[in-house]
């Protein structure tokens, strides 16, 4: 695996078509460790000799044992960084190259046992990009899971500190608000979960989605998107769904150890049975690079909303709440209300103008909206 030296673009060496597995698979001339060298140091001693690269290596990933019918090898992955001026790789007829970003890695046909090589390598080049203090500075990248809350709930309870992460490429059941289920196809998707440790009291830490969703619809916006926070928990562009948010307490008897900000965001395409309410940000955009850029907005939002609540997020809420002053109608607990939405109180709640005076409305959702 070559990288420039930025750390922005990768090159996947694979092997021959024959075998069944080729991720990762590294066909040596002569697959000889010299006297002194070490696996890894063969392997890149090879490749720059057959790829006629100027390369070094910058950091040694975790080894693999592939079983096959007739033998086993085990592979060790190394992570290389081609040297400025270094000329464009030249490969053998058996070999093949594709130059992608990391993000797009999944594209390719790897094998169940490079799992551990691809979900390392990724975070490796997250952690190149995060400008964030805290929150994505403890990242987990799986493959699959049930649902990345339920994967940064156990490490919480576990004492997992703030702003670990866990990021899944696919989920079997994923979540919202409400029971509802969550969808994403593989690769189409940015599902991840941060554990956040306010010590508020609960009233305050229930306002924690809106910070989440200002952070999203920020960050979205810096991109290009017109995107829009819908009370509570939802980021909108235009009128479609793009990005979903849940938060989930890790309690005690002491009371909320923690919270989990669980995110759903759509990035490519959406199920075509959930297109006229949903969409994806299109584009091609980097799902690893908006994540990263994603954990330092929403770490200055909620260091501003842990010292004074939504208060000190005023003129965000208010500039990106995407329903102020529209006909709306919400359903509380009860029966639906309908009215003119006036805002997000400091608490969080929802003020509903309607013919009978203004209401606030704690808990809820927009169900319908002019």
């Amino acid at each position: 695996m070559i990288v420039n030296d930025a750390g922005a673009v990768l090159c996947v060496r694979r092997g021959a078509s024959k075998f069944a597995s080729t991720a990762h698979r590294w066909e040596f001339p002569g697959g000889k460790i010299e006297p002194g060298e070490t696996p890894a140091q063969a392997a890149v001693r090879e490749i720059r000799e057959e790829l006629g690269m100027d390369i070094r290596p910058l950091a040694d990933g975790p080894t693999v044992e592939h079983a096959y019918p007739e033998f086993s090898i085990s592979l060790h992955g190394v992570l290389c960084v081609a040297e400025e001026g270094s000329p464009e790789p030249t490969l053998r007829e058996h070999t093949a190259s594709d130059w992608c970003p990391p993000d797009a890695l999944w594209r390719h046909a790897f094998a169940a046992a490079d799992a551990p090589l691809l979900l390392w390598l990724k975070e490796r080049f997250f952690g190149a990009r995060l400008r964030a203090e805290t929150f994505g500075r403890f990242p987990c990248f799986l493959e699959s899971c049930t649902s990345t809350n339920d994967e940064a709930l156990r490490r919480a309870e576990a004492g997992a500190p703030e702003g670990t992460m866990v990021v899944a490429e696919r989920q079997t059941a994923g979540r919202g608000r409400l029971g509802r289920t969550w969808f994403s196809e593989p690769g189409q998707g940015l599902l991840f979960s941060w554990v956040a440790r306010p010590n508020l009291p609960p009233e305050t830490a229930a306002t924690l989605p809106l910070v989440a969703g200002l952070a999203v619809a920020q960050t979205l916006r810096a991109l290009g998107t017109e995107a829009g926070l819908k009370w509570p928990n939802d980021v909108l562009i235009g009128e479609r769904k793009a990005c979903g948010i849940l938060c989930e307490a890790q309690t005690s008897a002491r009371g909320i150890e923690g919270i989990v900000v669980g995110i759903g965001i759509n990035v490519g395409a959406v199920p075509e049975a959930v297109a006229y309410r949903a969409v994806g940000l299109g584009g091609g955009l980097d799902r690893l690079e908006l994540l990263a850029r994603l954990c330092p907005v929403f770490e200055g939002f909620y260091r501003r909303w842990r010292a004074g609540g939504l208060a000190a997020l005023r003129a965000e809420l208010d500039a990106l709440d995407c329903k102020c002053g529209r006909p709306i109608v919400v359903k509380p607990s009860g029966t639906p209300i309908e009215g003119i939405a006036r805002g997000i109180r400091d608490d969080g709640a929802l003020l509903l103008e309607t013919a009978s005076g203004t209401e606030a409305i704690l808990c809820g959702e927009i169900v319908q909206w002019d």
